[in-house]
């Protein structure tokens, strides 16, 4: 299963390269470098190391032991792996790096990464419905997305309603359970956690803005977050490449497609938007490694 999965993930790699090619996107993205404004691209970067603070913020809601400096530096390189390695395998190295440098156990671990995943969709799912809004008044052609949105919100809720309902009524002391749980979880802290949710994908999305801008798109906060969501929701693909090359393009693409950019045009700057990404994602990784390093060498 995994050898056909890096078959399929390397096939999506060679015949991106091909369209690359094929589409002359090498000797643009060298154009496109020579006019780039880097102060615009230093923003980002001081943006996304807050990014970093914000989930190490995050996850010591629940793993207090380790001091906020170095639980930022395992989610640089966390995420780096992430970035790189296909179908979410890179999810695995958090566990893992906590394990042997603090000997957490990896199931703990595990539950406060998942939990912290549940609320990553969720926020982005609120800003992303925020976005098809405004972006839905500058283009009426757009309105049935935030319908449709809002549709499927309803429909989510009434389900959970019913999903709960009906446990009510077959579970003996169900209303206690949730008592129980809502205590075992502290409620406090869940509220902290959806709080500095938002601030990372709000923090997310500017730094984005400012790698756009930094190319000369200006579409704005709300437009950013329209276009990169579709870019974002192809990480979680059952076929997502190595490094999400072609993939996370492919959403992008279809982002920038909906509000009028052409197709050629958008792979340019999809292309340009992913590689930048992962440089800075790979700047933050080394910065971890080496600081993890130092303190354990100690």
């Amino acid at each position: 299963m995994r050898k056909s999965k890096l078959v399929i993930s390397l096939l999506i790699l060679v015949i991106f390269g091909y369209i690359l090619y094929r589409y002359d996107v090498f000797s643009q993205i060298s154009s496109m470098l020579k006019d780039l404004s880097y102060r615009d691209i230093a923003f980002s970067l001081f943006i996304y190391v807050f990014v970093y603070i914000f989930r190490a913020l995050r996850l010591k809601l629940y793993i207090e032991e380790i001091p906020l400096s170095e639980m930022a530096s395992v989610i640089g390189v966390h995420t780096f792996f992430n970035n790189v390695m296909p179908f979410r395998s890179g999810e695995t190295s958090f566990p893992l790096i906590l394990k042997k440098l603090y000997g957490i156990d990896m199931t703990r671990s595990s539950v406060v990464l998942f939990g912290a995943r549940v609320f990553d969709l969720l926020s982005l799912s609120i800003l992303f419905l925020f976005s098809l809004f405004s972006v839905s008044f500058s283009d009426k052609r757009l309105i049935f997305f935030p319908i449709l949105a809002v549709a499927l919100v309803g429909i989510a809720l009434f389900v959970a309603y019913k999903f709960l309902h009906f446990f009510k009524e077959r579970i003996p002391f169900f209303d206690k359970l949730i008592i129980a749980s809502a205590v075992l979880f502290r409620v406090d802290k869940l509220m902290q956690m959806f709080f500095f949710s938002i601030c990372i994908w709000i923090l997310k999305f500017t730094a984005f803005m400012f790698i756009l801008n930094a190319a000369h798109l200006g579409l704005g906060f709300f437009k950013t977050i329209f276009v990169s969501t579709f870019a974002e929701f192809t990480t979680v693909l059952p076929i997502h490449s190595i490094g999400g090359f072609g993939t996370f393009e492919a959403g992008m693409v279809g982002g920038f497609s909906l509000i009028g950019m052409n197709a050629k045009k958008a792979l340019l700057y999809a292309v340009y938007f992913h590689t930048l990404i992962l440089c800075m994602s790979g700047f933050t990784a080394l910065s971890g490694w080496l600081y993890l390093s130092f303190k354990f060498s100690k």
